[in-house]
This record gives structure tokens, sequence and C-alpha cells, in this order.
């Protein structure tokens, strides 16, 4: 099944706000991030993607890092088998255009400095929880390791991956992480979520020549 278009990061989505890209077939009605959260939750068999907030984090890591992608190489690690069912009209296409529409969102808001605002859960008291957040944007990495190693490896870009995958809740993960970066106390870990956005913005400024240059060592993917 061919997925829809996906605006090619040129600053001007191809669904919301206008520009150039590749024709998709006529549009499902897009669905709302709750309609969206309610299909994660209800979806059976479940998705590998918990929810909205995963999903912002892992879309983040892919609009955000050192090489591009299109939907058909990532959709299945957001709805699983559930690609398999779309078609054009029913509701799982639907929740790829929704999905699809989000990633055009994030790399939109990724152009301008201080307009990216990543999606956390939270509690009914308020409290933020990144752990979704930064468990989805660690999924993003895992999709191309060898591509994202150097930039661990880098402090200019290496600080802030760490300061996000820190504060992801996968037990595998957080070891790698301690035995590198000694986890902060709780009072300050508690509040790091606050440094996500320009983490993020940090790791896009360096990515993108990677992104839009094929020839860059990032992007050789054989």
């Amino acid at each position: 099944m061919a997925l829809p278009a996906l605006a090619l990061e040129t600053g001007a989505c191809g669904y919301e706000h206008g520009g150039s890209s590749v024709k998709a077939p006529k549009r499902a009605k897009l669905l709302t991030l709750d309609q969206l959260e309610t299909w994660f939750d209800k979806a059976e068999p479940a998705p590998p993607c918990r929810g909205v907030s995963t999903l912002n984090g892992f879309l983040t890591g892919l609009a955000a890092g050192p090489v591009f992608l299109l939907p058909n190489d990532w959709m299945f690690h957001v709805i699983g088998k559930h690609e398999e069912k779309a078609f054009v009209g029913n509701k799982t296409y639907a929740v790829i255009e929704t999905i699809v529409d989000h990633y055009n969102l994030i790399a939109h808001q990724l152009t301008a400095p201080g307009r990216y605002a990543p999606m956390f859960m939270r509690t009914d008291d308020e409290e933020v929880l990144p752990g979704d957040w930064a468990d989805g944007f660690y999924g993003a990495i895992k999709l191309n390791l060898a591509a994202w190693a150097p930039l661990m490896a880098e402090k200019q870009t290496g600080d802030p991956i760490m300061a996000i995958l820190m504060q992801a809740t996968e037990p595998d993960l957080l070891e790698m992480v301690s035995a590198v970066y000694p986890k902060p106390p709780e009072a300050i870990l508690k509040d790091a979520w606050r440094a996500i956005p320009t983490a993020i913005e940090t790791i896009y400024a360096h990515c993108k020549p990677m992104r839009f240059n094929p020839g860059a060592p990032a992007n050789d993917i054989s």
C-alpha cells in the first residue's frame, strides 16, 4: 500500500501549511490527537507505539535526526501490522494520515527556533512525565543507530541526546546511559524536561546538512 505523501521538510508542509509535495490519494478525515490516543489504547493487537506522547517523541527523533526516512520506512514501527489493513477511506488509513500529518507539523516547527513543543504526559496534578516521549525518541534512534552513534560521541550533540535519553523508562537504555552519564539528583531530573526543546533544536541544527545531502555519510545506508 502506498502511504500518504510526506512533505519533504521544505518548511512548507504539504498538508496544513501549503506548498508543494507529491500528491496523495483523496484524504481521509484526520483524527484529533485525543481520537488517535484512543485508537492506540484500543487497537488489537496493541501497536508498537504506546500513545501520542511516545509517537511525538518518535517522530521528533525522525524529523531532527541525521537520516531522512519516508513513512514506508518507519510506519510499521508505529502501528505494526495494522499498516496491512489500511485502505483509502477506512479508519486505519485515517490513522496513518494523521500520523504523517503530525510528522509534517513537527518538521515545520523545527524550521524556526523556539517553535518546537514536545508533547509530554501529565498527571492530574500537572506533573510532567517525559518518559513516554523519551522512549519514543529512543525508538527513532534505534532505527539508525549507526548514524546516531557519531552524534553521541560529539559533546555538542552527545550531551543533548543523553539529556533526553536519561529521562527514558526502558531499563536497558537507562543502564547504558548511567554507565556514561551518572544519574543526576532527582531534584534536577524532575525539571530536566524543560531543556528538551533546546536539546532538540541543537540536534536538528547539527543534522540538517546531513538530511539534505544524500552524499553525507549518515545517509549511506547501503
